[in-house]
């Protein structure tokens, strides 16, 4: 692997892996910021940890980066004008904000503030999808883009593991008296969760302006630069290659170029194939969250809590659950070379619906405590299936199967979509968790199922096609 190369996917990584950090740095902690914030004060409850306020705060707060997800995903199109990697430096720049101010945040306002526009910069992110499939080969496309979804669940992994540090689930039966009070060690747990992405914002800045100075070779052949396009092609790819991977690329950009120009959704809209293919990977982000992926991870200390009881345990459990995601996507990236892109999301989506359905039938039969174990085991098998069908495949997909004269507007719309339905169903889920978690759980499993039927019916193979030739 050239220097070079290992730079620009760690660019590439870090940005996923803020999306993992910014999207679960409000789970185990939450709890400790409501005590910390003082929000159940008064409101005459036995504990100041939960209240209708609390619920509320949190449900929007942990929504916070979903919500400014959408308005993140929409402009993708807008800083893709302006080149891969002037858009990584807007992501981070927009995240160091966001995180800064969830940092300091003194009241409910201020850290829905923060939270919304680290979420401007985690919608943003979508967009390394498509830079993944720029610096690549097409022999090694499919192995590095699972690089996404899997420095994803690794942010994800290593912020839950960090707010594990409370060393405590507040309420709990095995707590001492006197353990519900906030210590300056929860303070500085809670509120470094909130500002690690900043710090590997600074880093991926400090690498995008000392090493990585150059564009894709796509963008660089669309501005006219093919000098430039050649040069970094040889420091991606090494000079052996150089013309193999030129001439892959100049292929890819003549097909842009020969649309005369990039189309916006509603010009894409107005072409039959283009609409079919945008139905269909706004069809499968839909399909994505409501399988309710996000309140597997999202909420996984809460979810555990609620399945095995207020303990320290459980919610160290919910460490095993994201640590299965990072394991299956880490073991994606050696196999996905070996297997069609629709192969596996069938597979994936069958091992979660394997995993759930006896689980949910188990847990609405049985109020037995060991009922309460079958369905943590189901709910673990429920990420690995999605970690290899939704998870690992989706994004690649999506860079791969659009065609390039309306990639940008098209992976914008569909990757708001997902944020939309992330946002809903994160901020529903404290709600109807409460009412019936039985309820809950069999509505994420048959959204499953509608899942599996709409990628047999409609997802098309792109394994070793060209980019953007699946739907032409």
């Amino acid at each position: 692997m050239k220097p070079y190369f290992a730079c620009s996917v760690t660019l590439a990584a870090i940005v996923a892996f803020n999306f993992g950090l910014n999207t679960v740095n409000f789970n185990a902690s939450k709890e400790f910021a409501t005590v910390d914030f003082g929000w159940c004060k008064g409101e005459g409850n036995a504990n100041e940890y939960e209240c209708t306020k609390a619920t509320l705060y949190g449900s929007l707060i942990g929504g916070g980066s979903f919500i400014g997800g959408i308005l993140g995903s929409l402009l993708i199109g807008v800083i893709s004008k302006y080149g891969r990697r002037r858009a990584m430096i807007i992501i981070h720049a927009i995240n160091i904000v966001g995180s800064l101010i969830s940092t300091a945040a003194q009241c409910f306002s201020m850290l829905l503030l923060g939270r919304l526009i680290a979420g401007v910069s985690v919608g943003m992110s979508g967009m390394i999808a498509i830079y993944l499939t720029e610096i690549c080969t097409v022999e090694n496309r499919g192995t590095y883009g699972t690089a996404y979804p899997m420095f994803i669940t690794m942010g994800q992994l290593l912020m839950s593991a960090w707010q594990l540090l409370h060393m405590r689930v507040l309420g709990a039966t095995e707590n001492a008296a006197g353990a519900d009070a906030i210590t300056m060690m929860d303070r500085f747990v809670w509120r470094m969760a909130q500002f690690w992405p900043a710090v590997f914002s600074m880093i991926a800045l400090a690498i995008i302006y000392v090493v990585v100075k150059h564009d894709t070779p796509h963008v660089l052949l669309q501005e006219g630069k093919e000098d430039e396009a050649k040069e970094v092609i040889e420091l991606l790819h090494g000079s052996e290659k150089a013309d193999t991977v030129f001439a892959e690329v100049r292929g890819d950009v003549e097909a842009l170029q020969s649309a005369s120009t990039s189309l916006g959704i509603i010009a894409a809209l107005k072409v039959p194939k283009y609409r079919r293919a945008i139905f269909i990977i706004c069809g499968l982000s839909i399909m994505q969250q409501l399988s309710g992926i996000n309140v597997f991870v999202a909420n996984a200390s809460k979810l555990f809590v609620s399945i095995m009881g207020r303990s320290f345990t459980a919610s160290a459990m919910s460490l095993a659950g994201v640590a299965a995601l990072f394991v299956t996507t880490l073991f994606l990236a050696f196999v996905i070379d070996k297997f069609g892109r629709k192969t596996l999301f069938l597979f994936g989506i069958a091992v979660s619906c394997v995993s759930m359905v006896p689980a949910v039938i188990i847990k609405m039969s049985s109020a037995e405590k060991w009922a309460s174990y079958v369905m943590v085991v189901g709910c673990i098998g429920f990420m690995i299936g999605f970690a290899i069908g939704f998870g690992g495949i989706m994004w690649l997909y999506f860079a791969e199967a659009l065609g390039t004269e309306y990639k940008d507007a098209a992976f914008g719309v569909a990757t708001s979509v997902n944020w939309l339905f992330a946002a809903i169903v994160v901020i529903s889920s404290d709600p109807l968790l409460a009412w019936n978690d039985k309820v809950a759980y069999s509505l994420y499993t048959g959204f499953g199922l509608l899942g599996f039927a709409f990628v047999y019916f409609f997802l098309k193979e792109t394994k070793g096609m060209p980019l953007g030739q699946a739907f032409a």
